[in-house]
């Protein structure tokens, strides 16, 4: 009987003055998911492979260097005769054996703009990859935080329900002395017991659920727990006006702060593909060693080229007007996603503030509701062992003393799975 008649309401003040405080426990086991958790190394892998991007595109900016080195025998050769006084002499315009060996130098010079947006692209690509992390980080912290008070819900629940199989042993052993004495049928004792296997087999349901919670926070973490430091229900989030609840979501909530990078990358793929049609301004060089020179044109001799290119485009097809369009249309569909972000957010946060309003309501009700049954199990108590009532009114009275007493407990836990549900739509960070 004292693990019942324990007060709720002595838990609700402990649940209100820790509801303040961090809880250290918590953001330690979400610390230990976020290095552990895989699909977080993933991206974070994808994370450094978007800066080597980054590094790649900067490096648009330097010239071309390269070298080339090639030998050629070739046959026949240009040749003619030219008079030399009185001679006729044979010119070779081209040796048999060419040889050339060279650096080649192309540095693009004017581009209007395009190796500037294709960094700024690169830059962005890489901001997302890191936003991808933090949204991860985000929802796992919610998963985390949602498995662990799912563990303290079960274990308060299992306490309940020793509690109870606590009182029917008890009233089974007085049962059984009534029995004996003639003052009680077998029935009654037969009863008694097959209320205790019901009972045990709730609490066995309720331990494999505890031990699947457990199973899922090794997963999350990697690491085996059997057992959490805290005991109470101390997790709350703000809950705010609606209006003020979206606000906070669209500025720290990384769906959105994602969709809202999307639009600016699908713009900045827009501006590429309309400078698709612009011409490209290069200064080209050249440098190295090779024959044909006449006089002698068999000697190997240093030479260079300097020039100045330009590339036009004149034809293609429609295919940059038709890229113009599909890029256009992402960064359309793009904005639509902020839209339906911010139709679904509201939702979900209106749900979420009810959820946590109604629940503390049932929870100031529960504590009347709580003190009533506990009464009248101790009234049930009392009249049975003076012989006023049957063991019936005793179970009816401790069945409601269970009810209650759990109803309070999923009230508490509930309010919590809303609280945090409303601290992962607004963006809140809790964990560090």
């Amino acid at each position: 009987m004292k693990k019942i008649s324990i007060s709720i309401f002595s838990i609700l003040v402990l649940f209100h003055a820790q509801a303040q405080q961090a809880n250290t426990e918590l953001n330690n086991i979400i610390q230990q998911s976020f290095s552990y958790f895989p699909k977080i190394k993933e991206l974070q892998q994808a994370a450094t492979i978007s800066e080597q991007k980054v590094s790649l595109a900067e490096k648009g900016k330097l010239p071309l260097v390269s070298g080339t080195a090639s030998y050629n025998y070739v046959a026949p050769v240009a040749e003619a005769q030219f008079p030399l006084g009185n001679t006729l002499k044979d010119i070779q315009f081209q040796p048999h054996n060419n040889v050339n060996a060279g650096i080649n130098i192309v540095h693009s010079i004017y581009d209007f703009g395009k190796t500037r947006l294709n960094i700024e692209r690169a830059k962005l690509d890489l901001l997302q990859s890191k936003n991808n992390i933090e949204n991860t980080k985000a929802q796992l912290a919610s998963q985390v935080a949602g498995i662990y008070y799912t563990i303290i819900y079960l274990q308060k629940a299992i306490d309940v329900q020793d509690s109870v199989i606590s009182v029917l042993e008890a009233n089974k052993k007085l049962m059984e002395n009534k029995f004996k004495n003639g003052d009680a049928l077998k029935i009654d004792v037969l009863t008694l017991q097959n209320n205790i296997d019901i009972e045990q087999n709730r609490k066995v349901d309720l331990q494999n659920n505890l031990e699947k919670q457990f199973n899922l926070l090794t997963y999350a973490t990697g690491q085996e727990t059997r057992a959490l430091k805290t005991t109470q229900f101390d997790f709350t989030a703000n809950a705010s006006a609606v209006n003020d609840a979206l606000k906070s979501a669209q500025i720290n909530n990384y769906d959105f702060i994602i969709a809202q990078q999307r639009i600016k990358q699908a713009e900045t793929e827009l501006a590429l593909v309309r400078l698709e049609s612009k011409p490209s301004i290069n200064l080209n060089g050249s440098t190295g060693f090779r024959n044909g020179y006449q006089p002698v044109i068999q000697d190997v001799r240093f030479n260079y080229a300097v020039g100045a290119g330009v590339s036009i485009p004149i034809f293609s097809g429609g295919r940059l007007k038709q890229q113009n369009k599909i890029a256009s249309s992402v960064v359309k569909q793009n904005e639509l996603v902020v839209e339906t972000l911010n139709n679904q957010y509201e939702k979900d946060i209106k749900q979420a503030i009810t959820d946590i309003k109604s629940n503390q309501e049932r929870l100031k009700n529960s504590h009347e509701q709580i003190t009533i049954a506990k009464e009248a199990l101790r009234l049930a108590q009392s009249r049975y062992n003076n012989g006023l009532s049957t063991n019936v009114e005793l179970l009816n009275a401790n069945t409601n003393v269970q009810k209650v007493e759990l109803a309070a407990i999923q009230y508490q836990y509930q309010l919590t799975l809303a609280n945090i549900e409303l601290a992962r739509l607004t963006g809140t960070v809790y964990w560090e």
